[in-house]
């Protein structure tokens, strides 16, 4: 869902690591980018809005009461709700498109964890967690790595550059793919605001993961999709975006 953010490829600047400064962009074109920044924001709030929702029946359905005896299935219950939890406070307090993925990411991610204390509740292996795609963790879950094989088995030949490249980060099959072939995966972009950029402008698109994590969470933790600490970071409020001057929010185009 959300593939091909065509209109990132309007701006400069996406093929950088970092949000360096970028060359004036037309006013016309400025305005149709976040024209439809707003439409595709409207759609993700949406969709976020519907996995927490769903998450929330889920819990509502098969909530465990657990004994303090039962340690590992009682931290990943814990964990579940307070995922949940930070799942519905993203969704009322997003201010960009990432915003809306981490709400998305951790409503599924708590439900991953409620269905694996119920497997440690009933004495059975959990599930191992999904593997989300870096550069959008709104695409399909990485594929599992083959398993290992001998040393001798295992050889072959050196991997080029763009092989490289598209193991350096985990990648859904068709951002993998684009990488390998030299073109531009997929990326979840957020927008850079006003002040940010260092120049005077509304705002600028970028990749979500080269927003400077002082201003973004997200960018480290692919949206929440990687580490434990996004639920407590959440409801600590410390998802909020501090930037050094100017506007937290891009304007309405006129």
């Amino acid at each position: 869902m959300f593939r091909r953010w065509w209109f990132i490829d309007l701006l400069p600047g996406l093929a950088q690591e970092r949000p360096a400064r970028a060359g004036r962009v037309p006013r016309e074109r400025q305005e149709l980018v976040l024209r439809e920044w707003e439409v595709l924001r409207e759609r993700l709030a949406a969709f976020a809005a519907e996995r927490v929702a769903t998450a929330g029946e889920v819990f509502r359905a098969a909530e465990l009461d657990l004994p303090p005896g039962e340690g590992a299935a009682r931290r990943d219950y814990l964990w579940a709700l307070d995922a949940y939890q930070a799942a519905g406070k993203l969704l009322d307090e997003a201010a960009d498109l990432p915003d809306l993925t981490a709400a998305v990411v951790l409503a599924e991610r708590a439900v991953e964890r409620l269905a694996a204390a119920h497997a440690a509740h009933a004495g059975r292996r959990p599930d191992p967690p999904v593997l989300r795609c870096f550069y959008n963790p709104l695409h399909g879950a990485v594929p599992e790595a083959a398993p290992k094989r001998s040393n001798r088995a295992r050889r072959r030949p050196r991997l080029g550059a763009r092989e490289a490249a598209a193991d350096h980060r985990p990648a859904c099959v068709a951002c993998r793919r684009a990488i390998i072939a030299g073109q531009r995966p997929d990326v979840l972009p957020a927008l850079l605001p006003a002040g940010a950029t260092g120049r005077r402008s509304p705002g600028v698109l970028v990749p979500y993961y080269t927003v400077p994590q002082q201003w973004s969470p997200w960018s480290a933790t692919a949206c929440g999709a990687y580490g434990e600490e996004g639920p407590a970071l959440v409801m600590r409020g410390e998802h909020r975006r501090r930037v050094p001057r100017g506007r937290r929010t891009p304007p309405r185009p006129s």
